[in-house]
């Protein structure tokens, strides 16, 4: 009985070992990735160092732990490098020494496979390499120093801690700014690196195969810059201006002692503040539990969705929690008061935990970066940049793809800080709403959720709802060849004044053929009037009924939606947008019933207004 016991501790200590270092900078043997000292004078690890921004550490969360660490160095000239080890009070507890070099040295790692195998104690795990150690005598981040002449890299390096019972502890080694190196500049890097805000959101960044050769790794929540203009910061610039801000860890971080946010909530919706007035700023409201940078995507030119570098405007701020407001000038992105005769559809985001990864001098990333979210939820994140300053593109609708999270090439990233940013928490769709600028200040009367123009056999239907309604005598449907001159389509009778949900629709018998255009003329009881939005139908010049034509139910919809077609095509295309225009394939999924149905899980969908594209046609939804 007791050599069974004593077999079962012997085997649960060999399981339970793990490595932290190589083994993540390298996730296969091929792969290109080692830490580096002393490269061009940067101060990462150095002994020389005084800033905390450029140590590497190790957190100790109790005294019963203990740190185990091996290397090998690309040069194994004995006495070229040495290290040594400070507590967090900065007192040496691990003696100046030099690095290990030869092969059956404690502390020596002989390959790839000891690296991955981690530390042995007690002889185990079997293939571990023969490790040296430290017992820390006080809890905090202890830090690694070396002393080098010249460059010196380390090929394989492993530094693990473990508890009592040899149990280890991922995610205690970390760094603000790592300096790495593929030893190419042609080699790929290809580790997942994980990214601890001040905010406490973690996410993962996978690099997906940059070509960089010598770089540093460093975030922070602003970008290349901090002048407080957030647009300004975030921008890539040339040079190397990075600042390093976030922990940076090559596991998850041990949530024991990198506790995570909770997801914030919206205690007061989006709204306007006061009647918006031709040629004056106009002032919104939110009230979220959290702090966060509020973008407001302000559409003023008439078609759906934000348009970038058209007229459309988008504002930015970090608003603070509690209640904060932000301002918009009035004008467009021309500079342009936005007139009188224009309907402003407003589409907003909400993001916290917000991460900039600026690299400096990363000649080519061709394959874009992989970005998830870790706590407090779990998902994949979109990616955003902005390379206008330096001739590049831009993206602030977010990209989510495996190849197309910011890409460049033909050694674009030379001597340029390449930025690209993510949010550990987002809300794409935090809310939608329209309103109307005339000379007189004059606000919409209604609150109108819904407008949409679809075909229906041959004809188009026109849906409309609305939530609240002020003294509103009725709507009229207005049509236009050219969404310049308009003519009377039809009309509906108002609801006077209501607090709840009115739902409208009218048929257009007599459609236009080609592009046509719909808008709501909503006139109130004293003969004042104003517009929606406007929407758009295409018809082919032979009308052809009962192609391409589909509906949707329901709408509003709070889990899924029901698709059907009248006649078919042998492939259908159905995509679902957020009203920016980003595709949201990957949060949902498509089951084809038959041949004319099809059912889509919009249940991880957040609350509020989308666009389901069937075969190049569009129609709104509500999602609950």
């Amino acid at each position: 009985m007791l050599r069974f016991v004593y077999l079962i501790i012997f085997i649960s200590i060999g399981l339970r070992l793990s490595a932290e270092g190589t083994k993540q900078l390298r996730p296969a043997e091929s792969d290109k990735g080692n830490i580096q000292i002393n490269d061009g004078g940067r101060p990462f690890a150095l002994e020389t160092n005084t800033d905390t921004l450029h140590r590497l550490f190790i957190h100790i969360n109790n005294t019963s732990e203990k740190i185990y660490f091996g290397f090998q160095p690309l040069d194994r000239t004995v006495g070229k490098a040495t290290f040594r080890i400070k507590d967090p009070n900065g007192n040496v507890v691990y003696a100046k020494t030099n690095v290990p070099v030869a092969s059956g040295d404690d502390g020596f790692i002989e390959n790839y496979s000891e690296a991955v195998t981690g530390p042995q104690i007690m002889g185990l795990p079997l293939g571990g390499y023969k490790p040296l150690s430290l017992v820390p005598t006080i809890v905090g981040d202890y830090y690694i120093e070396f002393a080098a002449i010249g460059t010196y890299h380390f090929d394989i390096f492993d530094i693990t801690v473990v508890d009592s019972l040899n149990n280890p502890k991922n995610g205690r080694l970390w760094s603000y700014a790592w300096d790495l190196n593929t030893q190419s500049p042609d080699a790929r890097y290809n580790a997942t690196m994980f990214v601890y805000t001040a905010d406490r959101y973690t996410t993962s960044v996978n690099l997906n195969g940059i070509q960089p050769w010598g770089f540093v790794i460093s975030c922070n929540g602003t970008g290349p810059r901090s002048t407080g203009n957030v647009v300004t910061n975030r921008k890539s610039v040339t040079g190397n201006q990075t600042q390093p801000k976030y922990k940076i860890f090559l596991n998850q971080p041990d949530p024991v002692v990198y506790p995570s946010a909770t997801a914030p909530s919206m205690i007061e919706d989006l709204a306007l503040m006061s009647i918006p007035i031709t040629g004056s700023p106009v002032k919104f409201y939110l009230n979220m539990d959290k702090s966060g940078l509020v973008e407001l995507f302000l559409g003023v030119d008439g078609i759906l969705g934000y348009q970038p570098r058209n007229k459309d405007v988008v504002i930015t701020k970090n608003i603070q929690a509690g209640g904060d407001t932000i301002t918009w000038d009035g004008k467009d992105l021309t500079g342009a008061y936005v007139s009188e005769n224009v309907v402003v559809e407003v589409n907003s985001r909400f993001s916290t935990g917000i991460t900039h990864l600026p690299i400096f001098d990363a000649e080519n990333q061709t394959r874009g970066f992989i970005v998830n979210r870790i706590t407090p939820v779990s998902e994949r994140a979109s990616v955003y940049w902005d390379d206008s300053l330096i001739s590049g593109t831009t993206n602030l609708i977010g990209a989510s793809g495996n190849t197309d999270g910011h890409v460049w090439t033909g050694g674009f990233g030379d001597s340029k800080t390449l930025n690209t940013w993510w949010n550990g928490y987002e809300n794409d769709n935090l809310k939608s709403f329209t309103f109307y600028m005339d000379g007189t200040g004059t606000m919409l009367p209604i609150t109108l959720t819904l407008f949409t123009a679809t075909i229906e056999d041959g004809n188009v239907r026109l849906r409309w709802q609305t939530a609240s309604e002020t003294d509103n005598s009725y709507f009229e449907i207005q049509r236009s060849v050219n969404g310049v001159d308009w003519e009377y389509a039809g009309w509906a009778e108002g609801a006077g004044n209501s607090t709840t949900l009115k739902k409208y629709t009218i048929l257009d018998q007599e459609p236009l053929k080609g592009v046509s255009y719909y808008r709501l003329k909503q006139i109130d009881l004293d003969g004042k009037f104003s517009y929606s939005a406007i929407r758009s139908v295409s018809f082919p010049k032979e009308i052809i009924p009962l192609f391409n034509k589909f509906t949707a139910s329901p709408n509003p919809a709070l889990n899924s939606i029901t698709i059907e077609l009248v006649g078919s095509i042998t492939d259908n295309v159905i995509d679902i947008y957020t009203i920016q225009g980003k595709s949201l394939a990957k949060e949902i999924s498509i089951i084809k019933l038959n041949d004319l149905s099809y059912s889509i899980d919009i249940s991880k969908l957040v609350r509020g207004s989308y666009i389901l594209s069937v075969n190049g046609d569009n129609n709104i939804f509500l999602k609950e």
